[in-house]
């Protein structure tokens, strides 16, 4: 009898073979981690945080020109775009799209976030 283990690892990689950026390896699963884990995170501490009549969009807007802008710094490009957002008894849930690209490769994934 024998036991056969198969492990997966799901990554997004390109190489890139034409032009300037030839032979260049281009990883972009840590930084889909980063915003799929951390950005929750930080719109829930901009709604905790925000003022009483500050609106759900505001909030999301405020969230996501603080990462974008953290993410252009290091020469990524990445924008969000709310496509809803709702409270219901104290339940917040948006739902968005988010675009990350390297200037190789681009990225849209959508998501949907309830805290």
């Amino acid at each position: 009898m024998s036991i056969t283990l198969i492990a997966v690892s799901s990554t997004i990689t390109h190489s890139v073979n034409l032009g300037q950026h030839q032979g260049e390896r281009h990883d972009l699963t840590p930084l889909l981690s980063s915003i799929e884990d951390d950005f929750p995170l930080a719109l829930e501490y901009e709604v905790d945080n925000a003022a009483a009549d500050t609106s759900l969009s505001t909030s999301f807007d405020t969230t996501t020109e603080t990462v974008e802008s953290l993410f252009a710094s290091r020469g990524y490009s990445l924008s969000f775009t709310l496509v809803s957002s709702t409270e219901d008894s104290g339940t917040y849930t948006f739902v968005y799209s988010f675009e990350i690209n390297d200037g190789t490769m681009y990225i849209n994934l959508d998501q949907t976030v309830s805290f």
